[in-house]
């Protein structure tokens, strides 16, 4: 009986052993959580590069950030130079947000590859975003900065705030409340 125990409690200490190494290991890699709800796209990830200091202002190069798409890849707001950009800071719970997204829609609709739309949400959970998203009928890439680093190097503590980027990466101008279209239509007249 007890060379059968030996056995039984040798197997059982590998067993354990082998378990531990297991448990100890490299970890894959995590996978980015995003959500896809209807047509909308949700970057749950996104990180200030860019950690200078002082309020961007027109003529300088905007702020670099980088976002995470639901497809994985990575993107940074200085890959798209060579395009005119429309960056919206915006949250939910702002009702001249809400009015003023649908414009947005029109105008990237419009402008196809020669604008992008990016809208970056101040402090709100991706959920809250997709629905939010869903609702109003928006296409463009909805960016979730939880952490607010964006917001905050940007200046965005009153929302709305829009930032019109030109081609070559420098502020154009910037509007702080919402935009009507006759406004967001003399900024986007002045991009170059």
């Amino acid at each position: 009986m007890k060379p059968i125990l030996r056995t039984l409690s040798s197997t059982v200490a590998l067993g354990l052993v082998a378990l531990a190494l297991v448990a100890c290991g490299p970890r894959p890699p995590a996978t980015v959580p995003t959500i896809q709800a209807g047509n909308v796209t949700l970057a749950t990830e996104s990180a200030m590069i860019d950690t200078g200091s002082g309020r961007p202002t027109e003529g300088q190069i905007a702020p670099d950030f980088s976002y995470t798409l639901a497809d994985g890849s990575v993107h940074k707001l200085s890959e798209l130079h060579g395009k005119r950009v429309l960056l919206n800071f915006w949250a939910t719970w702002c009702t001249p947000c809400r009015e003023e997204m649908p414009e947005f829609q029109q105008v990237a609709k419009a402008n196809g590859d020669s604008l992008v739309v990016l809208a970056v949400n101040r402090n709100e959970v991706p959920d809250v975003i997709a629905t939010f998203g869903n609702e109003v009928g928006v296409t463009f890439p909805l960016i979730t900065n939880i952490a607010g680093d964006i917001g905050d190097r940007y200046g965005a503590t009153s929302l709305p705030i829009t930032y019109f980027i030109n081609s070559d990466g420098t502020i154009s101008s910037k509007q702080l409340g919402a935009l009507s279209p006759t406004l967001l239509a003399k900024h986007l007249e002045d991009l170059r």
